[in-house]
């Protein structure tokens, strides 16, 4: 059946069935109220006020010249500034490009050229470091500053304009008619980059919609008379903090407090302090609750904790158990090429079942195939884990080869390689560019990691291939000692002789490489590309 649009004005029709990632705001306007939606060190904000505010920059970017469609980049740490720019940006139809201050220099120089960006809204913090960066980039013609311009602060004559972000406001703070696509993107967020040059991952409207009624949801927040209370020191330039925490407690009324970073006593204590509920974080931010406990700290607010983003040991498993015990704990994963999450872990998930990555949650169909191809494999068997669903991205900006490689047989390849198992429980094996190819044999570099971790003087470990002639590529572990442990050699034979007790001869270690610090991403994946490079 097709409709007939006789008589029916083509805008109308489109407005009326917008799916937009502006109107959510909107929506929580006239059901919340007064509720307080957002804080941050400097104020708070209601959700009338998220509203209003959201809708006076989109305006200001219309009247500022900036296009349908365009990105409007955004370089701060977490603030209420930041939301509305990402809130204004989705209602005037454009793109929001949040960038990864903790990317280095040269990663950021990449989003902003590749992007083609001509507007740049940045944290004041950070207004004299970028503007000297900017020089270079010759595309970008605006910088807005949040806070205003600092004082006796001036752009070079042949420089971009300067305009303080709160005059970039505009006097109408009616939510903008804008005719959206569904499918049309609204955020790039170039990704973590762990094994190659980070890749503009466009996500449109859709799919950021559904993923954060999808989040809300399996979360548990709570839809009504008593909001949900959360504490964010992920940053929001991260799929993880924007589209995990901010966009689901938005489209909830839960009230969101912003922390420009993680401090462990300052988070714990604001935990405490606003009586959260429910928290994302990577394990070391949940290791901090726990030592809050034993200082006396009442956290028993909290209901709902869930990890993501790296593994979390048994042994922190049991204090958290025990410091919280009326909170669910669980881990959730997903990759920003499929608005996370994309699977989860049930509380009552069998103990035998506690390194699986749990199950599908409800938006994202979970598959396994071929590496790289487009046959599923059997039920049980290894391959490479596939998503079918409305989160997936619209593709990768200007990089048509990864796009002809991402979506091979109807699927997004996540390059992530596992199994599903007869109780459709997803067991994640490691990345497919990680797994060390020794001697014929696919070595998994997460499980040497997981083992080498019960070693008393490691902190931290990460395991990389070196190239061989005779093997192809050797096992080599990279660790971080912990306190106490014996220095050089006596580390690296003590290393290597609790690896070679416990795991096969394929996979034990053949070097070991001792640093003071593994490089990693801002939500703490990682960087393999460069620890191969050093080793």
């Amino acid at each position: 059946m097709r409709l007939d649009m006789t008589g029916i004005d083509p805008v109308d029709h489109a407005l009326a069935r917008r799916c937009s990632v502006g109107d959510i705001p909107t929506r929580a306007a006239a059901t919340f109220s007064n509720r307080t939606a957002l804080t941050d060190d400097a104020g708070s904000w209601s959700f009338l006020e998220l509203e209003s505010v959201s809708n006076r920059f989109a305006h200001g970017l219309v009247a500022h010249g900036i296009e349908a469609e365009e990105p409007v980049a955004i370089l701060s740490t977490n603030c209420r500034e930041f939301v509305a720019t990402y809130f204004g940006t989705a209602k005037a139809g454009m793109v929001s490009l949040p960038i990864n201050l903790l990317s280095g220099l040269d990663n950021i120089a990449h989003a902003l050229t590749d992007s083609g960006t001509r507007i740049l809204v940045v944290h004041g913090s950070l207004a004299e470091l970028v503007m000297g960066a900017v020089a270079a980039m010759p595309g970008i013609r605006t910088v807005v500053v949040i806070g205003g311009v600092p004082d006796g602060f001036t752009a070079s004559a042949d420089g971009p304009d300067l305009i303080g972000w709160d005059d970039l406001l505009s006097g109408d703070d009616s939510s903008p008619d804008t005719v959206i696509g569904d499918r049309q993107v609204v955020q790039c967020l170039y990704s973590s980059g762990t094994t190659s040059r980070p890749k503009g991952v466009l996500t449109s409207h859709l799919a950021v919609s559904m993923a954060a009624l999808g989040n809300g949801a399996v979360f548990g927040l709570n839809w009504g008379a008593e909001a949900s209370v959360t504490v964010c020191p992920l940053p929001l330039f991260h799929t993880a903090g924007l589209n995990g925490v901010l966009l689901s407690a938005v489209t909830m009324g839960a009230t969101v407090h912003l922390l420009p970073g993680f401090d462990p006593v300052g988070y714990a204590e604001t935990v405490a302090r606003v009586r959260a509920t429910h928290l994302v974080g990577l394990p070391l931010m949940l290791e901090a609750l726990a030592d809050a406990t034993d200082r006396g700290l009442d956290l028993s607010s909290l209901r709902f904790l869930l990890y993501a983003m790296a593994p979390m040991s048994e042994e922190m498993r049991r204090r958290l158990d025990a410091a919280l015990p009326d909170a669910r704990i669980v881990l959730a994963s997903g990759m920003s090429e499929c608005t996370p999450a994309t699977v989860m872990q049930w509380p009552e998930l069998n103990p035998d079942k506690s390194d699986s990555w749990g199950y599908p949650t409800p938006i994202a169909e979970n598959r396994i195939s071929e590496p790289g191809g487009s046959a599923l494999v059997p039920t049980g068997e290894d391959g490479e884990i596939v998503y079918r669903g409305p989160t997936v991205m619209e593709g990768y900006w200007n990089n048509p080869e990864a796009n002809s490689e991402a979506f091979v047989g109807g699927r997004l390849h996540s390059g992530d390689l596992g199994r599903i198992d007869t109780e459709g429980v997803v067991w994640f094996a490691d990345r497919v560019k990680d797994i060390v190819k020794s001697g014929g044999e696919n070595v998994s570099s997460l499980h040497v990691e997981r083992v080498l971790m019960d070693h008393p003087h490691i902190a931290e470990v990460a395991c990389v291939g070196r190239p061989d002639p005779r093997w192809g590529e050797l096992v080599v572990v990279v660790v971080v000692p912990a306190e106490g442990a014996p220095d050089g050699d006596d580390l690296k034979a003590s290393v290597m002789e609790f690896g070679a007790e416990r795991l096969s001869s394929s996979h034990r270690p053949r070097d070991v490489v001792v640093v003071d610090t593994i490089p990693r991403t801002a939500t703490g994946k990682i960087r393999k590309v460069e620890l191969r490079a050093a080793t």
